[in-house]
C-alpha cells in the first residue's frame, strides 16, 4: 500500500520494518514466537488434566 500525502509517499511501514531486519523487530518477534510456543504447551496440558479429569 502506498500513500502519497503533502508531495511525499509514505510507504507501508510494516514493509519498511521487516525490510530492515531492525534487531528490536528481530527480537520481538523471537520473543512473540517463543510465548506462542509455550501457550500451546500450557494448552495441551490443560487439556491432557481435562481428559484425566473426565476419566476419573
Amino acid at each position: 500500500m502506498v500513500i502519497e500525502t503533502s508531495e511525499r509517499i509514505v510507504e507501508d511501514k510494516s514493509k519498511a520494518v521487516a525490510s530492515e531486519h531492525d534487531p528490536l523487530v528481530l527480537m520481538l518477534q523471537e520473543q512473540l514466537a517463543t510465548q506462542k510456543a509455550e501457550q500451546e504447551l500450557t494448552s495441551q496440558k490443560v487439556n491432557i488434566m481435562c481428559s484425566r479429569h473426565k476419566m476419573t
